[in-house]
This record gives structure tokens, sequence and C-alpha cells, in this order.
């Protein structure tokens, strides 16, 4: 029989294997990435030197998402030592019976926040390079089908960010399968992933050389942008998750949902019935997804801020209950100091 010892030692060593794996593919993701769009920036520009700093910029991202991966790495080892630990304690210690989770406080930004402050600043870095390409017109109106570096190469380079979202969740998540980190992750990663997918989809409006104004493509590359920064929110919740409260959790949550649905679903549907009704430009599937999900939202959105709404009237009549003792009300309280006022007047009338 396998000592248990033993057992914890190999599942650890495995976990290190899988997760040093995500790392290098993160890595190879993000050098192809990188390379591509600094070569259509490069070689676009051959007289300006200015593109080839992002090659500075690339590298700086690298060693963001490896110092990431190895605070993530510490923390998961650190945690799941802490509940072998408390799985040992005696059932009725004082650590046990107040559910302590963490070895260390928790904090406002969570027990990871790398994950969310390096996302921020790899999209950063990605947008002002999707920017500058399709700013520049005769860089788009240049790309052809024919060519190996043309536009369908250029959406793919700018989809990858969708691999990185996922290896860079999955660098923090050890969680077993049925567990609430586990599901979050599985479904963070799937709509993050189709968010992507969908903006880059409109940012190919751009290429398809439509005869539209300078200012309708300012507002289709700004809108686009949008949802490259909503995965940082998914992020901060799952480092939110060990300890957060079940309304932080909730309000994290329906912040997300609102930003998606008024700066993501309901502009693109605006936009994309625009060019389908005045341009004839063929219906993109992703039209009935921007549907579907304000639908879904909509319908989410609606008992989670009765919920909200609920704890925060709870919340204040536990506290006016804690301000005005015995239960009595604040009108009673009133009454009965008046009452009080009024005899000890005439006490003092009669004496």
């Amino acid at each position: 029989m396998v000592p248990e010892s033993d057992k914890k030692c190999f599942c650890l060593k495995k976990r290190l294997v899988v997760h040093f794996l995500d790392a290098v593919t993160l890595m190879v993701v993000l050098i192809f990435q990188g390379t591509v769009l600094n070569y259509y920036l490069i070689f676009h520009n051959k007289d300006s030197s200015a593109p080839y700093f992002y090659f500075i910029l690339d590298i700086l991202v690298i060693v963001v998402f490896i110092g990431t991966l190895t605070s993530s790495y510490s923390y998961l080892t650190k945690r799941e030592a802490h509940e072998e630990r408390m799985k040992k304690v005696f059932a009725l210690s004082p650590s046990r019976i107040t559910q302590v989770r963490l070895p260390f406080p928790p904090s406002k930004l969570g027990t990871t926040p790398f994950s969310y402050i390096s996302w921020t600043f790899y999209i950063i870095i990605l947008l002002s390079k999707v920017v500058i390409i399709f700013e520049s017109k005769e860089l788009i109106e240049k790309l052809s089908e024919k060519d190996h570096f043309g536009p369908q190469l250029l959406k793919i380079t700018i989809a990858a960010a969708s691999l990185v979202f996922l290896l860079l969740v999955e660098g923090h998540n050890w969680a077993k399968r049925g567990t609430t980190r586990y599901s979050f992750v599985t479904s963070t990663c799937g709509k993050n992933g189709i968010e992507i997918f969908d903006s880059v989809s409109f940012l190919s409006i751009l290429m398809e050389g439509l005869p539209i104004s300078s200012g309708f493509k300012d507002v289709i590359l700004v809108l686009s942008t949008f949802t490259f920064f909503l995965p940082a929110l998914s992020l901060y919740k799952l480092s939110m998750l060990d300890f957060a409260s079940e309304k932080t959790c909730l309000q994290i949550t329906v912040v997300y949902n609102l930003l998606r649905l008024t700066l993501v679903d309901i502009p693109f549907l605006i936009v994309r019935l625009y060019l389908w009704a005045f341009f004839h430009q063929n219906a993109s599937l992703f039209l009935m997804k921007n549907i579907f999900n304000i639908i879904l939202v909509l319908r989410c959105l609606y008992p989670d801020l009765i919920a909200l709404s609920n704890e925060h009237f709870h919340f204040h009549q536990e506290r006016h209950t804690k301000e005005v003792p015995d239960g009595t009300s604040a009108f009673e309280e009133v009454v009965n100091a008046d009452a009080e006022e009024k005899k000890l007047t005439k006490m003092n009338t009669e004496f």
C-alpha cells in the first residue's frame, strides 16, 4: 500500500508539471501573437523604427505573466497545505469552529491580485497594437486574402487572446470537480472566450471596405476594445472566491453583466442591424448571440438585483435594531423619551 505522504508528493509533482506546461504554452502563445502583430506594424511602417520597441514591451509582458503564474503556484500550494492541516485538526477546535480557511488575512484586492493586473497590462499593450493597425487606412487596404500575413491571420492572432485568458485562469485553478471554484472557472473561460471571438468578428467589419465614415469606424474600434477588459472582472472574482461573501461575489457578477449588456451586446447589436439594413451586409451569427445574451442577462439580472436589495434592506434593519435596543421602534423611543421628560418636569414643578 502506498503511504499517504508519497501520494501527496506525487500529486504535488503532477500539478507542478501541469502548471509548468500551462506556463510554457502561455509563453508560446504570447510570443506568436506579439511577433505576428509586430510584423504587421513593421512591414507597413518600414520608414519608422518605433514598432521595434514593441518587442521590449512583449518581453515585459512575458516577465509579468511568469511572475503571476509563480505567485499563483505559491498561493495554491500554501492553500492546499493549509487545508490538509485543517483536516487533521480536532473537530471542536477553535480553528475548525471559526472555519479559518486561509493561512493569511484576506484583502479587498483578493488572494491573487496579479492575475487581473497582469491581464490588464497585457490587454493595454495588445490593444495599442490593434488600434495602430486599424487606424492605419493604408495597412488595412493592403491586406490581401492571397497573402500569408493577410486579414485571416490578423483575426486569428488577435483572437489568440482567448487562449491567453484560458491558460491564465487555469494557472490559478486547482479546484476539484463539483466545487464552486471549478464551476466558475469552466463557465468563465467559455463565456469570455466567446466574447473575445465576438469582438474580433466585430473588428473585421473594418476590413470589408464598407463606405462608412471615419467617426463610425472609430465607434466600432472603441466598442471592440471594451470586450477585452471585461475578463479582468472575472479574474478579480476568481481572486475573491476563497474568502469573499456571497454578497460580494454577487455584486461583481451584477457589475460584469451590466457592463457586458451596455458596452458589448446592445451596441454590437445596434451596429450590426444598422449595417444589415443600410449596407446590406450579411448578417453574422454573432448578431443572434447578442440577442441571446441580452435576453439571458436581463433574466439573470432581475433576481440578482432583488437579492442585493434584500441584502441591503436586511443589513440596515439589523443595524437599526442594534442602535435601538430591546426591540423597540424609533417611534416608541421618542414617545418614551417625551413621557420621561414630562414626568421629570412635573416632579421638578411639584418640588
